[in-house]
C-alpha cells in the first residue's frame, strides 16, 4: 500500500511539472492609458488603433487609494468623476499552439470590461448589454480592487504575433473616492517533452 502511495504521489508531481505557466503580462507592468473623459466609442479596443497619443504608466494605475504606482485623471471636478478609463497593452505571442489556455487576473475598482483583440473576453461588477462610456460599475467594489478576479479564456482568443488587451474601467458614482486597475495574463500549456 505505501508503494502505491509513493508512486500516486510520484505520478500527480509529473503531472503537475508537465503542465506548465507562463506569464505573459505580470502584475505592475507598462500601460498605455487615456484618462480625459473621452468617448472613445468601440474603436479603441482593436489592434490597429494608434494609441501613440496616450500616456504611459506602470500598473497599479488609480487614484484614491494611495497604493498607485501611476496615478491618472479623474477630471476637473471632484464631485463629477470621468465614468470610464481605458487602459491598453500590445503583447507578442510567437507560438500560441505551445498553449491550452490563458487565465486572466484583474484588480478593478469599480468595474471593468476585457477584450483581447477587440472581443469581449471578461466583464466584472458591470450590467449586461451595451457599455458606453457613460455606464456606470454595478456596484462600489468594496475591496478597493484588491481582490482579485479570475476569468479563463480559450487559446485561440490569442494569435500568433502581436495581440493587444484593452480595459475599461467604470466608477459606480461620479463621486466615488478611487478607481484601480491591475491585470495579470498567465499561458498554459503541456511542456511534456
Amino acid at each position: 500500500m505505501r508503494k502505491q502511495s509513493v508512486l500516486l504521489v510520484f505520478a500527480l508531481t509529473l503531472v503537475y511539472w508537465a503542465q506548465g505557466q507562463t506569464t505573459i503580462v505580470s502584475y505592475g507592468s507598462s500601460w498605455k492609458y487615456l484618462d480625459n473623459g473621452t468617448n472613445q466609442r468601440t474603436a479603441w479596443r482593436a489592434v490597429g488603433f494608434n494609441d501613440a497619443a496616450w500616456a504611459t504608466g506602470n500598473a497599479q494605475l488609480g487614484y484614491g487609494d494611495g497604493d498607485e504606482t501611476t496615478v491618472v485623471s479623474y477630471g476637473p471636478n471632484a464631485n463629477n468623476k470621468y465614468v470610464t478609463t481605458y487602459f491598453r497593452k500590445a503583447i507578442t505571442v510567437s507560438n500560441v499552439a505551445a498553449f491550452t489556455g490563458f487565465t486572466i487576473n484583474i484588480k478593478r475598482d469599480d468595474g471593468a470590461v476585457v477584450y483581447i483583440n477587440g472581443t469581449q473576453r471578461f466583464r466584472t461588477n458591470m450590467p449586461t448589454g451595451n457599455i458606453t462610456y457613460t455606464t456606470k460599475a454595478s456596484s462600489d467594489a468594496a475591496d478597493d480592487g484588491n481582490t482579485v478576479q479570475t476569468i479563463n479564456i480559450p487559446a485561440n482568443a490569442l494569435v500568433n504575433g502581436t495581440n493587444v488587451i484593452a480595459v475599461e474601467i467604470h466608477q459606480h458614482t461620479v463621486t466615488s473616492s478611487d478607481i484601480s486597475f491591475d491585470l495579470e495574463l498567465i499561458a498554459s500549456g503541456d511542456i511534456t517533452p
